[in-house]
């Protein structure tokens, strides 16, 4: 292999980015704007080093479109589940009708990306069915104060050149269950993409998962990456404690209760529940954050047992 190296003119290793891993293989996208298949060092094996979709890498470039990675660049993040590299926000993507949203699921969908230090922007699909707007408005009550929002329809374009002017210059994870169209949007947002569109249950009202692996695309100025199996994301070994901050709103009040370590649940002097008595804070997020904080509390009963 070494008989074959070609590396750059300055006689260096050259550099580019991850954007699929399928089979041991990894598809370096490169700084002189080829796809380049690549195999890593077995150095990496050795450290105990796992490459990951979304990584910077150098690589020595082997024949016309082959490589070697030789070294990855320190992370600026990492997302768990998917496990994707360098990704500058995430978008949960939800649809207002058919489905309807499950507040619960939303909620506790934005704490698994609260929770891993990621930027957060909510993307709401489908707001041209009847009845849509009504439900929007209800949203936007109570998650346009905490986050940005983008209320979309594919079939109308309505809501899509501001999303894509968010998009810009940035890797944005997509992440939502199936059916909500989340593969009709990355189909709209990246038209070359290879996207699967799974069919909505008529029973159910659930789509059938469609996503193969992760791939990052090219798209609306920047790089867009599908996050297959995101809302499975476990908080099995999260502490209770930690939960609150995972609602943004809810740990701005948490910092006036009257004992450290409140949880928020029964507490006196809790100034998070002085907060839902006097309509400050959302019901819905409130009630959601104690359904979270059971499910963990659960979970680390588990690790003892």
């Amino acid at each position: 292999m070494a008989g074959t190296d070609k590396r750059g003119s300055d006689g260096f290793p050259k550099k580019g980015r991850i954007i699929k891993a399928i089979s041991g293989f990894y598809y370096v996208y490169t700084e002189d704007e080829l796809l380049r298949q690549c195999r890593a060092r077995g150095l990496f094996k050795l450290k105990g080093l796992s490459l990951l979709v979304g990584d910077y890498v150098t690589y020595s470039p082997v024949g016309e479109r082959e490589g070697v990675i030789e070294e990855v660049a320190k992370r600026s993040s990492v997302l768990v589940r998917p496990p994707v590299a360098n990704v500058d926000q995430v978008l949960l993507v939800f649809s207002v009708q058919e489905p309807a949203v499950t507040l619960f699921q939303l909620d506790k969908m934005a704490a698994m990306v609260e929770r891993q230090g990621l930027s957060l922007a909510l993307v709401f699909t489908k707001t041209d069915l009847p009845g849509a707007q009504a439900s929007l408005a209800d949203l936007m009550r109570v998650y346009e104060p905490l986050y940005p929002m983008f209320a979309t329809s594919v079939k109308t374009g309505a809501g899509l050149d501001g999303l894509v002017a968010y998009m810009a210059q940035k890797t944005t994870a997509l992440a939502g269950l199936s059916g909500v169209g989340k593969s009709s949007l990355l189909g709209h947002l990246v038209p070359d993409a290879t996207v699967v569109t799974g069919e909505v249950s008529k029973r159910s009202q659930r789509g059938r998962h469609t996503t193969r692996h992760v791939e990052l695309f090219f798209g609306c100025g920047g790089m867009i990456v599908d996050t297959p199996g995101f809302s499975q994301y476990s908080f099995a070994d999260a502490e209770p404690e930690d939960a609150q901050a995972w609602f943004r709103e809810l740990a701005v009040y948490a910092a006036d209760c009257e004992f450290r370590g409140c949880l928020h649940e029964s507490e006196q002097g809790c100034a998070v529940r002085a907060a839902r008595a006097a309509g400050s804070l959302a019901q819905s997020r409130y009630a959601n954050y104690l359904q979270l904080l059971a499910e963990i509390k659960q979970l680390k009963a588990k690790r003892y047992t």
